[in-house]
């Protein structure tokens, strides 16, 4: 894959907050029709960086490149005019409205839509009707991430779309991210702490420590349990030092 078959790619970016690195030089890329999932523990650096690619913070250097064109992420509107879309652990959906309020909620599309949109990607709820206060979690995260493909995302960043769910939960999430990537024309980057759902999602993994990228592998020539070595070892280092 060659740098112009980059969906997104960052380079060398750092970001700090007074005294405290948050990223130190990080550098990555995903491509069109490729998942790529960001591991790591609390304080790594993961939130930061999408923050960055999403436009809510600004480096202090580097450079984030948008299918091949450097660019400078000014704000988040700036982003999603790219077609770079987020969808954060909270979802950012509004239980008192129905599935198709929240669906086209701040954008100028018509509600008669709603189901046949969602079931273009396979989003499965009852009625459009249903007050989303009343879905299962794994349906509330699917209405998240069909609103942000709705709004002609290409570059779907996913916060822990995991957390807190069950199995049958979680494979509902994991069926909808693949019918995504099977389409070719989005680039999904996923925010994960679980090592072992995100390996059998992901095309790629980068495990991120202390602000770098200190693993990167894909998925295939990996395994929970190397990550997990990994990041022992750095304990261990830390506990010894």
């Amino acid at each position: 894959m060659t740098v112009a078959d980059k969906a997104i790619r960052a380079e060398n970016v750092v970001k700090t907050f007074g005294t405290i690195t948050a990223l130190a030089g990080v550098s990555l890329s995903v491509g069109w029709g490729e998942t790529l999932g960001i591991l790591g523990d609390n304080g790594a650096g993961k939130s930061t960086l999408i923050k960055i690619l999403t436009g809510y913070h600004q480096p202090d250097s580097g450079q984030v490149y948008v299918d091949g064109r450097s660019v400078e992420l000014g704000s988040v509107d700036e982003a999603r005019a790219l077609g770079i879309e987020c969808v954060y652990q909270d979802l950012a959906l509004v239980n008192g409205l129905s599935v198709y309020h929240n669906m086209f909620l701040n954008r100028e599309l018509l509600r008669w839509g709603s189901a046949e949109a969602l079931a273009e990607i396979g989003v499965d709820v009852a009625s459009v009707e249903t007050e989303v206060g009343a879905l299962s979690g794994g349906q509330r995260q699917a209405i998240a991430v069909a609103r942000a493909v709705l709004s002609n995302a290409r570059v779907l960043l996913l916060d822990e779309p995991l957390a807190a769910m069950g199995a049958r939960e979680a494979q509902r999430i994991i069926g909808l991210i693949e019918r995504l990537k099977a389409r070719g024309d989005i680039a999904i980057v996923m925010i994960a702490h679980n090592y072992a759902q995100t390996l059998e999602i992901c095309d790629r993994i980068v495990l991120m420590q202390h602000g770098e990228i200190t693993f990167e592998s894909t998925a295939a020539a990996t395994s929970a349990a190397e990550l997990l070595d990994i990041v022992r070892r750095e304990y261990r280092a830390l506990r010894t030092g």
